[in-house]
């Protein structure tokens, strides 16, 4: 794990980047706290509300896991998530 980072995201009843602009990292883990209200959605364009990858709350999360490759990366703005207003995602990243 070289440079561990976080970003917590809070909901907006909107889809989101997990990242504003280009953002590149080796690996990524999303995590729903307990406290949340809903599932977050996660996935491509096509996320919205009960559309994507659900990750129910208070879940453990979903792994994106490590790319061997050099240049090979996640780029966080290219991977969208739902999450209902108040909610929150955790998102771990590094590389």
């Amino acid at each position: 794990m070289i440079n561990p980072r976080s970003i917590t995201i809070t909901g907006t009843n909107a889809v989101v980047p997990l990242s504003a602009t280009a953002l590149t990292a080796k690996w990524v883990q999303v995590v729903t706290p307990a406290a949340n209200g809903a599932s977050v959605f996660i996935g491509g364009p096509e996320v919205a509300a009960g559309v994507g990858f659900e990750i129910p709350k208070g879940w453990a999360g979903q792994l994106f896991p490590p790319i061997s490759e050099l240049l090979e990366l996640y780029d966080l703005s290219q991977i969208n998530v739902y999450i209902s207003t108040g909610d929150k995602l955790d998102v771990l990243y590094g590389g």
